[in-house]
């Protein structure tokens, strides 16, 4: 259950890190949303309860929070939408603020070898799942999931340079993993 209004969400984002590190903790997990925060729950079972703040949209303010709190180790758990819009250089990620960058959708696409007309459809679309769906039956799901991991960690670390060390997990919309990028794999 969260709370109803944006600013108290954004309280609950930042408080949620500052809990984590006053407890010693040196890692946060940031997720989307509760398919995301199950997912990344599955995947890391070793972290304490405490580490797994969902940010929703409010991906500066768990950032700088953990800056601000000396967190030294941040994992985003999410899906192609949101992740995108992190890679592209969205802080708040909200649907309504700013479009998919579907340029950038396309970019990825073309980067791990989708054709030349494929990339055209995945411009003009509007949504940044209809890349992911079109790599999905391509067989690069994978590779395409992989790159976009390591631009999401690319924008970020140049926002917050040696602030935290990053990983990113990324799960389909049934919360299945796809893959696990970390900042050390380039």
């Amino acid at each position: 259950m969260h709370p109803y209004s944006t600013a108290a969400f954004r309280a609950s984002v930042i408080q949620g890190v500052e809990v984590a590190a006053r407890q010693g903790l040196d890692t946060v997990v940031l997720t989307t949303g509760g398919r995301t925060e199950k997912f990344v729950m599955r995947e890391l079972p070793e972290l304490a309860q405490l580490c797994f703040v969902q940010m929703g949209d409010f991906l500066k303010y768990a950032l700088d929070t953990s800056v601000k709190q000396g967190i030294r180790h941040v994992v985003i758990g999410g899906m192609v939408g949101k992740l995108t819009k992190m890679a592209q250089g969205e802080t708040i990620t909200h649907a309504g603020r700013n479009p998919v960058d579907t340029d950038l959708v396309a970019d990825i696409a073309a980067t791990v070898g989708a054709p030349p007309n494929l990339c055209a459809e995945i411009r003009a679309a509007e949504t940044a799942r209809f890349g992911a769906e079109q790599m999905e039956q391509l067989g690069l799901a994978q590779a395409f999931h992989y790159e976009l991991g390591r631009r999401v960690i690319a924008t970020l670390a140049s926002r917050y340079p040696n602030k935290f060390t990053l990983r990113v997990l990324i799960c389909d919309f049934e919360g299945n993993k796809l893959v696990e990028v970390k900042q050390s794999d380039g």
